[in-house]
């Protein structure tokens, strides 16, 4: 009967859960303020295997976000204040038109994958928290949230985590036969390098 075995939990599931964590954390330590939900979800895009794809998705998220909470304010004011047409087909109508100039400022400011973030930060301002009895705190407090765990995104993955080093297995790349020239066998020079190499840890 064939074994069955499970790959080890990685680097990257650990520092989600931490970065999870420490959204919370910091939920707490601001007297329970803000939206912990929306850092959470901002934490867990920015993780991601190697820290230079965490800041240009740290970046994606800041100018989606950005993108989103300003067009949200402008829709809240037109359809509060200028316009009182929250929740008709008017307002509804208003709301898809201006998904119009939230993806067209991602294209003009040349952050296309941005676009899709813009659009769901304009759409729970406008959708789900226009009726909100202050909606213009849920925008900055969204905003926050976001920065919040982009800024936790970006230190726990700069975070090395303690690892178990192997020091028995060497894996080893040769180019052009340099390491087995014509006999296909290692010759003594690279038999006594690639030793070293093991013997310090590599």
């Amino acid at each position: 009967m064939k074994k069955i075995s499970f790959p080890s939990i990685g680097n990257r599931i650990l520092k989600s859960a931490a970065g999870v964590f420490l959204c919370a954390c910091v939920y707490l330590l601001r007297g329970r303020s803000g939206m912990p939900f929306y850092s959470m979800l901002a934490v867990l895009w920015c993780i991601q295997p190697y820290r230079e794809s965490t800041l240009k998705m740290a970046l994606q998220r800041t100018v989606g976000t950005l993108i989103g909470a300003l067009y949200g304010l402008i829709t809240i004011i037109l359809e509060i204040y200028i316009i009182p047409v929250y929740d008709t087909p008017i307002g509804y109508l208003l709301i898809a038109v201006m998904i119009i100039p939230v993806i067209y400022t991602t294209v003009l400011l040349d952050k296309r994958n941005a676009s899709y973030f813009s659009c769901v930060v304009f759409l729970s301002v406008t959708v789900i928290h226009m009726g909100d009895s202050n909606p213009f705190l849920f925008v900055f407090n969204r905003t926050l949230d976001t920065f919040i765990g982009i800024a936790a995104g970006i230190a726990v993955n700069s975070a090395r985590l303690p690892r178990k080093r192997v020091r028995n297995i060497l894996f080893a790349a040769e180019l052009d036969d340099m390491l087995s020239p014509i006999n296909e066998r290692f010759t003594p020079y690279s038999k006594v390098e690639l030793n070293r190499m093991m013997s310090d840890g590599v």
